[in-house]
C-alpha cells in the first residue's frame, strides 16, 4: 500500500440534528461505505468546548470514540476493541465547536467535495493521568492511557501491514519508530547509500480507524446582501464537502534499501 493510501469508496450522506437540554448539540450521519451503511454519531458542546464523535466498527477498520477538548488543547481517542485510549496535542486544523456547529447546521445538501486524509501515530509511552483534565479521564474511563504522535506517512514510500505485536523499541529520529533494534543502524545505513528520498518504510501498526467530518467554507458576505432564511449574518456556506479521516495506530517501521 503506498504512501497516499488511496481509498475506494462510494459514499452515500445523510444526515440530521438534533439538540439535548440546550447544551449539547447532537447531529447523526448515515454512511454508506463500500456497501456497508456506517452511522456516525456527533456531539458538539460549544460552552464546554468540546467535540465527540462516535463511529461503530465497519468493513476492516476499527469502532472509535474521539474527544476534542479545545480547553486543554488535547483530543482523546477511545478503541473499544483493543481497551486502549491515545492521547495526543490537537491538531491546529480542527474546527473550533461553535465553527463545526455552524457547519453542521448550515449542511443541508450533499457535499460536493471529498478529501481523504491519512495519519499515522506512534505510541510514545503511557500518559501522566495526574496532568490529564478530568474530562479527558473521565472519557478514557478504566482504559489504559498512551501519548502518541503523528507520523508522516507521505514523506517516504511507505507500505502497511497489520500486526498484532504491540512492543516498540526506541526510535532512530522524530519521526519513525522501529520495530526492531538492528533498523536503528540500518536506517543510518539507508540513508547513507540511497538518501532520504530513495528509502522505503515496510511499516506495521495494530490499529486502524476512521471518520467523516462534513465541513463547509465561509464566504464573505456583501454589506446589504439578502441572507436567504435560516442564514445567520456573517456566515454563508460557499461550497460543502466532506473530509474522510483514516488513522493508523501503533506504527513502527522497518527500512528498505
Amino acid at each position: 500500500m503506498a504512501s497516499s493510501v488511496l481509498v475506494s469508496l462510494i459514499v452515500l450522506l445523510s444526515f440530521y440534528g438534533f439538540q439535548v437540554d440546550g447544551k449539547v448539540d447532537r447531529y447523526a450521519f448515515n454512511i454508506v461505505e463500500n456497501g456497508t451503511s456506517v452511522n456516525e454519531q456527533v456531539e458538539v458542546d460549544v460552552e464546554k468546548q468540546t467535540e465527540v464523535i462516535r463511529v461503530p466498527q465497519h468493513n476492516d477498520v476499527d469502532a472509535v470514540e474521539i474527544l476534542n477538548d479545545f480547553e486543554a488543547g488535547l483530543s482523546a481517542r477511545r478503541l473499544p476493541a483493543s481497551k486502549n485510549c491515545y492521547v495526543s496535542k490537537l491538531d491546529s486544523s480542527v474546527p473550533s465547536p461553535a465553527k463545526l456547529k455552524l457547519d453542521m447546521d448550515q449542511q443541508s445538501t450533499l457535499p460536493d467535495k471529498e478529501t481523504t486524509k491519512t495519519t499515522g501515530w506512534s505510541v510514545v509511552g503511557f500518559a501522566d493521568r495526574s496532568a490529564l483534565p478530568e474530562k479527558i479521564l473521565d472519557f478514557c474511563g478504566s482504559f489504559p492511557i498512551y501519548n502518541v504522535e503523528e507520523v508522516p506517512l507521505d514523506s517516504m514510500n511507505v507500505s502497511l501491514h497489520r500486526d498484532s505485536d504491540h512492543r516498540r523499541k526506541k526510535r532512530w529520529s522524530s519521526d519513525y519508530w522501529p520495530c526492531a533494534f538492528a533498523d536503528i543502524a540500518k536506517m543510518d545505513s539507508c540513508l547513507k547509500k540511497v538518501g532520504h528520498n530513495a528509502v522505503k518504510l515496510f511499516c506495521k501498526y495494530f490499529g486502524t480507524y476512521s471518520y467523516y467530518k462534513a465541513f463547509c467554507t465561509q464566504q464573505q458576505i456583501q454589506a446589504g446582501g439578502n441572507l436567504a432564511p435560516g442564514v445567520l449574518p456573517g456566515y454563508v456556506c460557499s461550497r460543502y464537502g466532506i473530509g474522510y479521516y483514516v488513522n493508523y495506530v501503533g506504527i513502527c517501521c522497518s527500512p528498505i534499501c
